[in-house]
């Protein structure tokens, strides 16, 4: 083998890596500017779709505050009616929780049967809690992905199939 076809090949190799690479840095640089901002925070949300067959579809929408009902076709969109808001959910609270005293702690135990069998089969009415409990809620949030929303990303891949196979797809 020539050692040019050798150098050529490197040099292709090493500009590809160095265009990739700037692709990469130009992405996470562009995706934490204003007009990215803005189109995060936009006005109009699809909240769902249904396809209704060949090119027609219903779509729900969110928009300033307002959902509406719209019909897609291939000639255009239709309003078909306005639709009362779904209330946003109230924010989480977290309850604070108390210190336990070891010497309250013993009271309790010492008060516990040593007989279970006497005590009563149905426990008393509680109100049942209203928030996740605290073990079930992790302590940690999950890490995210330094490559997510890339084109190095596979979850990014992934949607696009899915989305090719929507738009392929024969019914």
């Amino acid at each position: 083998m020539d050692s040019s076809a050798l150098v050529l090949g490197l040099r292709v190799v090493l500009s590809l890596a160095v265009v990739l690479g700037l692709l990469w840095y130009l992405g996470r640089r562009l995706s934490s500017t204003g007009a990215a901002r803005r189109r995060r925070a936009s006005t109009i949300a699809v909240v769902g779709r249904h396809s209704l067959g060949g090119k027609a579809s219903v779509a729900m929408v969110d928009v300033a505050g307002r959902r509406l009902l719209l019909g897609v076709a291939e000639h255009g969109v239709t309003l078909l009616t306005e639709l009362e808001a779904e209330p946003e959910p109230e924010p989480r609270r977290t309850e604070a929780r108390d210190e336990l005293d070891p010497d309250a702690l013993e009271r309790l135990i010492a008060d516990v049967p040593a007989d279970l069998s006497t005590l009563d089969a149905a426990p008393a009415a509680s109100p049942q809690p209203t928030t996740t409990p605290a073990a079930r809620m992790p302590a940690v949030p999950t890490q995210r992905n330094p490559l997510e929303g890339s084109i190095l990303d596979a979850t990014v891949w992934r949607r696009a199939v899915v989305a090719v196979q929507e738009r392929t797809l024969r019914r």
